[in-house]
């Protein structure tokens, strides 16, 4: 652990309130704890409006490794049994994607991570889906707003959940999209072991929610291997005829 992280999550686990200063060194510490990680699994649950509409919540499987592996197995809802694999630099850069169905449970589809497929069901491509996305939105808009002197930070105190000790800490941006921020008010709860952020709210210009994220049961560095990103592992039901779209 770098030396700032280790100062920055001594001053969280103090429990008093935290001045702006600190939190906001708390904020911009996620990219040094995050370098530490090079693979994780998670039960990550998401909820976002999607043009528009706000969607059910979801619930998926997570596996992420270094640099750009992903699974995702959803757990709930309409989407139950869905599979979604993407590794870097295989499959020319293409999603697979295996969706249960009449007929789609005979193939596997070959898609591009932000196919309109995609987006009609998320804000982002597949590969945005993860740790690294949520912390680079936070710490780059932080940093942005930090220098031009239009971010608050207001300390929303320490919980526990699943007996793991967080900050939460809001964000709040100005109230004006010509600026380029990605939002107007984020609510961000850090793991303070881990210094990485574990849930996110995300609320528009209007103030109205539009995503919401939750990372549960994270096991950072697990190990994961090959056989965790092969869609012929015995675990996943990726058909073997494949299907461009």
């Amino acid at each position: 652990m770098t030396g700032l992280v280790a100062t920055v999550l001594a001053l969280a686990l103090a429990g008093p309130p935290m001045a702006a200063q600190d939190l906001s060194a708390l904020v911009v510490a996620m990219e040094g704890a995050y370098a530490r990680v090079n693979d994780y699994t998670v039960r990550f649950t998401r909820q976002e409006r999607v043009a528009g509409t706000l969607r059910p919540r979801e619930e998926a499987v997570l596996k992420f490794q270094r640099p750009g592996r992903i699974y995702l197995r959803w757990l709930n809802g309409s989407a139950k049994g869905r599979e979604i694999l993407f590794v870097k630099g295989r499959d020319d850069d293409k999603v697979l994607l295996h969706q249960p169905g009449a007929l789609s449970r005979f193939f596997t589809l070959i898609l591009a991570p932000d196919s309109p497929r995609v987006l009609r069901e998320s804000r982002h491509p597949v590969t945005d889906v993860g740790l690294a996305r949520l912390i680079d939105l936070l710490v780059s808009n932080a940093r942005r707003s930090l220098a031009a002197g239009e971010l608050t930070l207001v300390d929303r105190g320490v919980v526990e959940e699943s007996g793991r000790r967080q900050r939460q800490v809001e964000a709040v941006l100005p109230r004006d999209p010509a600026k380029g921020y990605y939002c107007h008010r984020i609510l961000v709860s850090i793991d303070l072991e881990w210094g990485l952020p574990v849930a996110a709210t995300i609320f528009d210009w209007d103030d109205q929610m539009v995503a919401d994220y939750l990372y549960r049961d994270l096991r950072l560095n697990p190990g994961l291997g090959a056989i965790d990103f092969d869609p012929a592992n015995p675990e996943y039901s990726f058909p073997r005829w494949r299907l461009g779209l």
